[in-house]
C-alpha cells in the first residue's frame, strides 16, 4: 500500500471514529420550569438563573451538548418517566414520595417554605394551624402543594373550597395581588425573588429543611455520571460560586 493510500485510510478511520463519537453523544434533554427567579426566568427570550447555570456545567462535565426544556412544574416528572426529557433541574425538593417515581442525585440546595400575603395585609400568622383560616394558593404538585395536604385538609383545618391550584406561581401571586386569595406557600428562596418586584411580604415561615435535587429516570444510564458530575461542583466549590452569584 503506498503512503498516500495509507494517509487516506487514515483520515477516514478518524473521521468514522470522530462520526462514532458525535453518536455516542446525543443532546441531552433538560427540563425546567420557568418562573422561578432566581434559580430559572426566562428574560428577553434568553433562560437565566441558578438552575441554569447549573445545567450548563452537568452538560459541560458531561460532555454533551444539552437543550433546556420548559415545562410546567407538575409536567416535570412525568417527563422524566416518559422518556421526554432526560433529566429535571428545576427547584425540585427531594420527597420519599417522587423518590418511587424517579431517582433523585445527592441534595445541593435547602429550603423551607413561605407563607405570603399582599404587602398590605392585616393578617397574622401565628402558628401553621391558622393558616387554615385564609383562602390559599399554591402550585400543583409542589411540596407546598403536599404539605397543605398533609397539615390541613386530612386533619380538617381546611375546607377543600379554600384551597385554590395553579400552573405556576406567578398565577397564583397575580390572584394574591387581586385579592382573589389571601395567602399563598411556596419555596420561601423563589418567594424572595418575588418580593423585590412584587408587592407581597412573607408572613410566617414553615421549617420544612427541604432539599433540591436534580430530578432522574429510576435506573438511568446516567444517573451515576451526573450525580458525580454535582459532586465534582459541591466539592470544588463551583456550586457555591453559582449559588453566591444568584442569591445574595
Amino acid at each position: 500500500m503506498s503512503f498516500r493510500m495509507r494517509f487516506f485510510l487514515i483520515i477516514f478511520v478518524v473521521l468514522i471514529l470522530a462520526a462514532c463519537t458525535a453518536k455516542e453523544k446525543p443532546t441531552l434533554k433538560i427540563g425546567m420550569t420557568m418562573g422561578y427567579p432566581p434559580f430559572s426566568s426566562e428574560i428577553d427570550g434568553a433562560y437565566v438563573g441558578m438552575s441554569v447555570d447549573l445545567a450548563h456545567k452537568i452538560a459541560e462535565k458531561l460532555e454533551q451538548p444539552y437543550e433546556i426544556i420548559p415545562m410546567e412544574f407538575d409536567n416535570l416528572i412525568p417527563g422524566i418517566v416518559s422518556g421526554k426529557i432526560d433529566f429535571a433541574i428545576s427547584s425540585i425538593s427531594i420527597t420519599e414520595e417522587r423518590s418511587r417515581q424517579i431517582e433523585f442525585s445527592q441534595g445541593y440546595f435547602m429550603v423551607d417554605q413561605a407563607v405570603i400575603a399582599k404587602k398590605d395585609s392585616p393578617i397574622v400568622i401565628n402558628n401553621s394551624n391558622e393558616i387554615g383560616d385564609y383562602k390559599i394558593g399554591v402550585t400543583s404538585g409542589t411540596t407546598a402543594h403536599q404539605w397543605i395536604q398533609d397539615n390541613l385538609l386530612t386533619k380538617n383545618l381546611l375546607p377543600v373550597d379554600r384551597l385554590f391550584i395553579y400552573p405556576s406561581i406567578s398565577e397564583a401571586f397575580a390572584d394574591l395581588i387581586k385579592g382573589e386569595i389571601d395567602l399563598a406557600i411556596n419555596d420561601a428562596v423563589i418567594v424572595q425573588g418575588y418580593e423585590e418586584k412584587l408587592p407581597i411580604t412573607t408572613k410566617y415561615l414553615i421549617e420544612t429543611d427541604e432539599s433540591y435535587g436534580i430530578a432522574m429516570h429510576i435506573d438511568g444510564k446516567q444517573n451515576q455520571k451526573i450525580k458525580a458530575a454535582l459532586q465534582d461542583l459541591l466539592d470544588s466549590g463551583e456550586m457555591k460560586s453559582i449559588i453566591q452569584t444568584h442569591i445574595k
